[in-house]
């Protein structure tokens, strides 16, 4: 049999942006410090987290979440450069503390009328449960290939990293299985909004 010609075309990527801030571990103390604050202040719990704390998404009105706030401006406009969109966007950055305790967990969702979504974690005792991500074409799950490349479908896994922040789609479906560590896990959810 000649040997036959072929060429490949990868379509319908979604990217992940993966930002390293571990630059800011000299203001993790005083932020884990004001997320219990804010806590025991208004311990009734928020969004769509179960056993644990979210908050408003009021952190960026606080001074000192400024360093990560600049660091998610910067992150956040990278991201919308690099996805080619005609003329400049302006956005701001809205944020909040989700604490997961032990056995917590977030429900399957997607940030809607958003530009960008993003996580930055703050504290991932070892073993944290990692932030997943479901293939978005509603079709692969229908198929009989159930693989680990680009026409597998399936569930990505992020292992959250105190200090890194993830950029992604807003309609990018994510959830967090429930946090095995008696050590509660601490991220701060970011969504770009168009300004």
């Amino acid at each position: 049999m000649p040997e036959i010609a072929v060429s490949r075309q990868d379509i319908f990527p979604t990217t992940i942006w993966s930002f390293d801030l571990a630059y800011l571990q000299p203001y993790f103390p005083l932020w884990l410090d004001a997320v219990r604050q804010w806590r025991a202040a208004q311990p009734q719990a928020g969004g769509r987290g179960r056993r644990g704390w979210t908050s408003e998404p009021t952190l960026f009105q606080q001074q000192a979440f400024e360093p990560l706030h600049t660091a998610a401006q910067a992150a956040f406009g990278q991201a919308l450069q690099e996805m080619q969109l005609p003329g400049a966007i302006r956005f701001r950055v809205e944020g909040w503390i989700g604490v997961h305790d032990e056995g917590g967990f977030s429900m399957p969702r997607i940030q809607p009328n958003r530009l960008l979504s993003g996580c930055f974690t703050l504290q991932a005792p070892e073993g944290s449960a990692p932030l997943l991500f479901r293939d978005p074409r509603p079709a692969v799950a229908l198929g009989q290939v159930a693989g680990r490349g680009f026409n597998g479908g399936g569930m990505t896994a992020a292992q959250p990293l105190a200090g890194q922040l993830l950029v992604f789609p807003n309609w990018l479906e994510h959830q967090i299985e429930p946090h095995p560590s008696a050590t509660p896990r601490v991220a701060i959810g970011m969504n770009a909004v168009a300004a």
